[in-house]
């Protein structure tokens, strides 16, 4: 779960999880920091926190040690098998492509979400600008596990 929604909701590389430990998410401050030898451009940068993020990562407050503490190997594993059983092909930091996507539609500004991704402004327009065109599919996408009137918002296909 925690590699799926940092990915899914804080836009972070599959390799950045990898070497996260649960000190750099800072679930009160609400933000996650990629230091510098955990980021791919070894540029330091924090993540806001949204608030599904928040209410997924909760249940592990407090935890010590490796975010994915299982290695490298094990992790490509789980993601080929998750997306078999769920019965599609799993693309590289796929996760990652859909916040970026949706956070500059609801942020309607290029720099942030390049800023939070770790890319330049020029990648994000050149690869996320108008993916998403309506905002509300932005909104659901970071509405995910929260609960609205006592329901689970579920992720809807798009």
């Amino acid at each position: 779960v925690p590699f799926l929604v940092l990915g899914a909701f804080a836009g972070l590389r599959s390799a950045e999880i990898e070497r996260l430990v649960w000190t750099d998410i800072r679930l009160e401050a609400r933000h996650v920091v990629i230091d510098r030898e955990k980021a791919k451009t070894a540029s330091r940068r924090i993540v806001p926190m949204t608030d599904n993020l928040a209410a997924w990562l909760a249940p592990y407050a407090g935890q010590d040690g490796k975010v994915w503490p299982l290695g490298h190997e094990a992790l490509y594993t789980a993601q080929r098998e998750t997306s078999a059983l769920a019965g599609f092909k799993w693309k590289k930091n796929a996760l990652r492509h859909s916040y970026i996507s949706y956070r500059l539609t609801l942020t309607g500004d290029v720099n942030r979400p390049a800023l939070e991704a770790g890319n330049s402004a020029a990648m994000i327009h050149s690869n996320y600008h108008a993916l998403v065109e309506d905002p509300r599919e932005a909104d659901h996408w970071f509405e995910v596990g929260l609960e609205r009137e006592g329901e689970v918002i579920r992720a809807v296909a798009i």
